[in-house]
């Protein structure tokens, strides 16, 4: 690291290069006035926040448009073992995922292709899923043994798979980068595939097999920036998609609560605290507490801001949460950045 580097924050994000979280990470802040660093895995994101000395945001996956909220991510947010107290949420990104099978193409078929499908001068399959496609695109996957890549990846792309490669063994890794990665190192003999990024074929010098296979067009994946609010209480993930009137209505927060064994109705008491005050609830995850069976971790999102420990709406809502919760904690308020 030189002299301009180390006056620069630095970033973490689930890696290797060419990640879709990379992607998150480069749209949020950048590597002019940032450094970006590659975890191994969501945790690690989460540990280099925590730790003072080492990254001062993190980029982590939350949840999938098309596949749902990222149960790692989860996890690590409901904090069962307090490894990460300091950490809040403080930006959100939501980018465009579009998958590819990116691979090393079989040799033998390659020639046999029809026109419909040939391969262009780069070498590169130009196809996009669709049910009626003709067969020479399954003929060009028989090659295929084993699929990599992370569990989301899989759930977003679960058609294509159950059309064109059924049956072949799917192994999960940390990322759909990381997955690309491992295709690579297997070199051109390999029989394995990958379900990443283009970038992440380009970088690793691996061909498109087929482009944009998951199940929805419009498949979207929301990532959370996170800080320490003990050693960076003012700090905000920047944005390009700051909307001009931060009123309470541009902001969203996130709160987590449990409840003691009481009386049935006690989820929606607490709740209707939210409602009476005028907060809207816009999504609510549950995770076990693992304190004993059938008990639960809430999570929810509301529209709103909270300023400060005392004042506000929010906070006089948060309040009402000791009469009716076992215990509830505020897990930080950022500008909302949802697409319109």
């Amino acid at each position: 690291m030189d002299g301009t580097d180390s006056h620069k924050l630095r970033v973490a994000f689930l890696g290797p290069i060419a990640s879709y979280s990379h992607q998150a990470a480069l749209a949020c802040f950048g590597e002019e006035q940032y450094i970006l660093e590659p975890q191994s895995q969501i945790k690690d994101a989460f540990a280099s926040v925590q730790a003072t000395d080492s990254c001062d945001f993190a980029v982590v996956p939350f949840e999938n448009s098309t596949y749902g909220t990222v149960v790692f991510t989860l996890d690590l947010l409901v904090d069962r073992e307090s490894k990460y107290p300091d950490l809040l949420v403080c930006g959100e990104y939501y980018l465009p995922v579009h998958h590819c099978l990116v691979g090393h193409p079989s040799r033998r078929r390659s020639a046999n292709l029809s026109q419909e499908h040939a391969w262009d001068d780069d070498n590169q399959m130009q196809a996009n899923c669709n049910p009626k496609r003709s067969s020479s695109l399954m003929k060009s996957l028989q090659h295929i043994s084993t699929i990599y890549s992370h569990p989301a990846a899989f759930g977003q792309c679960e058609q294509f798979l159950s059309l064109y490669l059924k049956g072949v063994e799917k192994q999960e890794v940390s990322s759909t980068s990381r997955a690309a990665e491992i295709v690579a190192e297997e070199g051109p003999s390999s029989r394995s595939a990958a379900i990443s990024s283009g970038l992440a074929a380009d970088i690793h010098g691996l061909k498109l097999l087929a482009e944009s296979i998951q199940d929805q067009d419009d498949n979207s994946t929301r990532f959370f920036v996170l800080k320490n609010g003990r050693s960076n209480p003012q700090g905000l993930s920047p944005s390009p998609h700051q909307p001009s009137l931060l009123n309470d209505d541009s902001w969203k927060t996130l709160i987590s609560f449990t409840l003691a064994q009481q009386p049935s109705g006690t989820l929606a008491e607490v709740l209707q605290i939210f409602k009476n005050h005028g907060l809207n609830l816009t999504s609510i995850n549950s995770r076990p507490s693992l304190e004993e069976k059938w008990h639960y971790v809430f999570l929810i999102e509301v529209q709103g801001k909270r300023e400060g420990l005392d004042g506000g709406v929010m906070n006089q809502g948060l309040k009402e949460l000791d009469r009716k919760t076992k215990g509830w904690k505020w897990l930080g308020s950022w500008i909302n950045q949802a697409p319109t």
